[in-house]
Order: C-alpha cells, then structure tokens, then sequence
C-alpha cells in the first residue's frame, strides 16, 4: 500500500493507494497536517511506501520522524522521471510541476501538452511530444493578487476570490475582482494562444484548485481531475520502486 503526500502552501493532502485505485484521500489546512497524517498512518497500518511533494518545508523534520518507518522517496530531479527537463540547474523545477508534468506524460504520451495549475501561484510547463520539458513560467495566483495589492497600498480592502461579470468596475472592489480576474484570464488565455501558434496539436490542461474559476470552456483546454497530481506522484513512485 502506497501513500502519496502532497503538501503546498494552504492546504496538507493525502492519498492512500492500492495498486492504481485511491482507497482514501484527504485535503486539510495546514496547521492540522500532523492530526491529518497521523490519522491516515493509523487506518492504513498496511502502507510501507510513500512519496512526499513538498513545497512548504516548514515542518520537514517532523515529517521525517513520523514517515520514518517508511520507505519514502521525495519528489525532485534527482530521482528517476519519466520526462527530461531543460530547466538548469534542474534542481530548481518545483515538487509540484514535476508531478504534473509527470502526469500528463502518464495520460498523453507522446503529445505536445502545455500544462498550467491554478494554484497559490499559476505556473505553466510545457512538455513536448519526445518527453522534454522545455521549461515554463510562474505568475501570481488568484488569492495572491488580493492579498499584494491590499497589503501594499494603503486603502485597498482584502477581498475573497470572485468571478468578476464586467472589466469595467463601478467601485473599488468591483475593480478589484476585474483587474484580478480579467487580469489572469487574458493573461492565460494570451500565453495559450503563444504557445499554439508556436506548436501543432497542442494539448492545454488547466488544473489546481483555482481553475474552476476560469469560464468553461477556456480555449478548448482540458479541465483534469481533481487527482492529476496526485496520479503524477504514484506515477514517479511507481518508477523508482524495485520489487
């Protein structure tokens, strides 16, 4: 039985898996992550390996001692992928986009795939159809728009995430929710088109939490399940374990 730990910046998730089937899957605030763990550690006694995707770090020892009596591999470069990178140094391409990638390798082989995951920020990776990736971006996400743009002026309030209905804004918080959401959409809708006219057959996967703030369809993109990550990080495990 295998356990894959994503861990980001707001939120701890576990997923317990049997072969290829998720028999268990979780996703709370950080701050619970240790009770969270723990408790899937206790109804899953059966799980001896386990991948750990993290982005956090802040409590790394402590993940440690309690996955001790695994046999746990961490998400980078420096384990066996199923895909080259052109970042340098490599070391440099995140946890997290190294399981995406991983996992559109795993669901479109042999593809032209550009993936971008909404998320605390929004990144972009394109994979091309021989298995390299040529690199991407990185771009504030929704959430981090709001909370710059109140922290570093002196009278914008903090706001929630909202679809916003016009680019034109009648009031301040309407011309929040407008240069936030308009402000990502072109952004994301002018990065696919770039890369289209770049690239033939081009496959767009939109994930993260986040994306389902984008209208529907967006593009003609492809809106991944809620366990794309995930399936990414069983992907690389399944890759680096010996029988």
């Amino acid at each position: 039985m295998q356990l894959v730990l994503d861990i980001g910046n707001t939120l701890f998730k576990t997923y317990v898996f049997e072969q290829n089937k998720i028999l268990s899957n979780t996703a709370n605030p950080i701050a619970n992550w240790k009770n969270s763990l723990l408790e899937t550690l206790h109804n899953f006694p059966q799980i001896d390996r386990a991948i750990v995707s993290d982005v956090n770090t802040s409590f790394s020892e402590d993940l440690k001692l309690i996955l001790a009596a695994l046999d746990v591999i961490h998400c980078s470069t420096a384990i066996k992928l199923p895909f080259k990178t052109l970042y340098s140094p490599e070391n440099q391409l995140g946890a997290d986009r190294i399981a995406l990638i991983a996992s559109a390798r795993l669901y479109y082989p042999n593809q032209e795939v550009l993936v971008i995951d909404l998320g605390s920020c929004i990144t972009h990776d394109w994979i091309d159809s021989m298995g390299i990736h040529q690199g991407g971006g990185i771009s504030p996400g929704f959430q981090m728009r709001y909370k710059s743009m109140h922290q570093f002026s002196g009278k914008l309030p903090q706001l929630e995430i909202e679809k916003a209905k016009s680019p034109v804004g009648r009031n301040t918080k309407e011309a929040m929710h407008s240069g936030v959401y308009f402000g990502i959409t072109n952004e994301l809708e002018g990065l696919i088109d770039w890369h289209r006219n770049k690239i033939e057959n081009l496959t767009v996967i939109l994930t993260g939490g986040d994306a389902e703030m984008l209208p529907k369809p967006f593009k003609n993109s492809i809106f991944a399940h809620s366990n794309f990550l995930a399936k990414g990080l069983k992907h690389i495990l399944d890759m680096n374990t010996t029988s």
